[in-house]
């Protein structure tokens, strides 16, 4: 049941007072803060009115943190292939996704749950490729206790097919033969889980999850623009990740990939693209006038070679930004605080001027209210304000991560991490305190991970022949 709770002794992470923390308290009431106490005055409001009082002990409150560019199928897949670039790669996460039941996907799902929350993550954005197990998959993030935004796929064109590359026969007709979404079809379950998930338990958003641009057919692209239209839901898509996709989108379209968009009249708030690796400056300005969120995932694009985010360009020209950590085999860790570090640093080398690395405050934004904006809950998440959701994240400042100095916006983005993380609270409900996981059995989960993984892994290996055989045909897509 949702609580009235006030979280007294606290020292709070709030964008106005700028790199410091205030000393200071929080009063939730059913999913959202009622009261931030600041005063003495506030602070007797607070505690006349609270159900209960949880003494933080001068531990750090933050907003909860965002990963707003996920795959839960893919906890399950650590240690396999991750030493190629992203198309070659895609045709062994692809063999193993087809091994995948529903089983498997529920455990994904609360295993990734699981290490998320232990980093502070109170909402991610799962972008879905196996929308078979859907049903499955929504049913886990409700039992996880996190807020979600559930973008299953559509796509109709193959990476072959776009980038028109040269197949043997054989394996060209083997490809060819993958499944392909149906637009009839894909209204179908958009319109069917919007009605029964949008909304539900408070914590679960739909919504729609094209694959890319480029691997969508001009009737998905209809149906896209029109469910999107007449549904009002987030839509979420992976945009010019590597240089090869952005240079066929140039050869396709009249000024890229971007600016056909634009003509379809796909580009609005209510869109998120992650990765944008390869955007021209002309892209920069586009994306930004139609208030587009760009999800940076610097550690999937650093594993699969895929290059560098404008980030400093992309902060001048006012595009918004999120952070997202992508794939369990490609990005690695569903860290938010080792997403931050990387954001932080990456764009350093290639900037001389110290002046427009990107700040703390700033990366740290991106993962909270630029996180929000991608899952469609702008104004509703990501600052500690009175009517905002009731999401936030205890760190203790005495463990070894964090010790050794006053906790600052920089100190807490250059060395806070899961060690830190004490207890975490979403929509006014603890689900991790004093380190022991409350939503949902974390151990059940963990001890039957092992298993599930190995089955998937031998249940994978025709479809990992195939990607041994095609890998090599896609070596030059970078």
């Amino acid at each position: 049941m949702a609580s009235s709770v006030f979280i007294s002794n606290g020292r709070l992470v709030r964008p106005d007072a700028g790199d410091a923390l205030t000393a200071g308290g929080v009063l939730v009431e059913g999913d959202r803060i009622a009261i931030v106490a600041l005063t003495p005055d506030e602070h007797a409001a607070a505690r006349t009115r609270a159900g209960e009082i949880v003494d933080a002990g001068g531990a750090v409150v933050m907003p909860g943190l965002v990963n707003a560019h996920y795959h839960s199928y893919s906890t399950l897949l650590k240690g396999t292939q991750n030493g190629l670039p992203l198309e070659p790669w895609a045709l062994y996460t692809v063999a193993y996704g087809k091994a995948l039941g529903d089983e498997a996907i529920r455990l994904a799902v609360l295993l990734g749950a699981a290490e998320m929350l232990r980093n502070g993550v109170t909402a991610c954005v799962d972008h879905f490729p196996h929308t078979r197990w859907a049903e499955s998959a929504l049913a886990a993030h409700e039992a996880s206790g996190m807020r979600v935004a559930f973008a299953p796929f559509m796509h109709d064109v193959l990476d072959h097919e776009f980038l028109e590359l040269q197949l043997p026969p054989a394996i060209r007709a083997t490809l060819d033969a993958s499944p392909r979404t149906d637009a009839a079809d894909a209204e179908r379950m958009y319109r069917d889980l919007a009605r029964r998930w949008h909304g539900r338990a408070g914590r679960i958003t739909l919504a729609l999850g094209p694959n890319a641009f480029q691997r969508c057919s001009s009737r998905l692209i209809a149906t896209w623009r029109r469910l999107g239209d007449e549904l009002g839901l987030p839509v979420h898509t992976h945009l010019v990740e590597t240089r090869m996709q952005a240079s066929r989108g140039r050869a396709l379209w009249p000024g890229g990939t971007v600016a056909e968009m634009a003509r379809r009249g796909l580009l609005n708030e209510r869109l998120s693209l992650a990765h944008g690796v390869w955007l021209e400056p002309d892209e920069h300005e586009l994306l930004a006038r139609h208030g587009v969120t760009i999800v940076h995932n610097p550690a999937s694009n650093l594993m699969l070679g895929s290059g560098r985010l404008a980030l400093p360009t992309l902060i001048e020209r006012g595009v918004p930004l999120a952070l997202g950590t992508d794939s369990t085999n490609s990005g690695g860790r569903h860290s938010l605080f080792e997403i931050m570090r990387l954001a932080l640093m990456l764009s350093r080398p290639e900037t001389p001027d110290p002046r427009a690395w990107p700040g703390a405050g700033r990366v740290l934004a991106m993962a909270t209210t630029g996180g929000a904006r991608a899952l469609g809950l702008a104004g509703e998440l990501g600052r500690i304000e009175p009517g905002r959701r009731a999401d936030l994240v205890l760190l203790d400042p005495g463990t070894a991560v964090l010790a050794g100095a006053p906790v600052t916006v920089p100190h807490l983005v250059q060395h806070g991490g899961a060690a830190a993380v004490a207890a975490v609270m979403i929509d006014g409900v603890w689900v991790l305190r004093d380190g022991r996981m409350l939503a949902f059995d974390e151990a059940a989960v963990l001890g039957q991970v092992a298993a599930i993984s190995s089955e998937v892994r031998a249940a994978a290996g025709p479809g990992l022949v195939l990607a041994e055989a095609a890998a090599p045909y896609f070596q030059g897509c970078r």
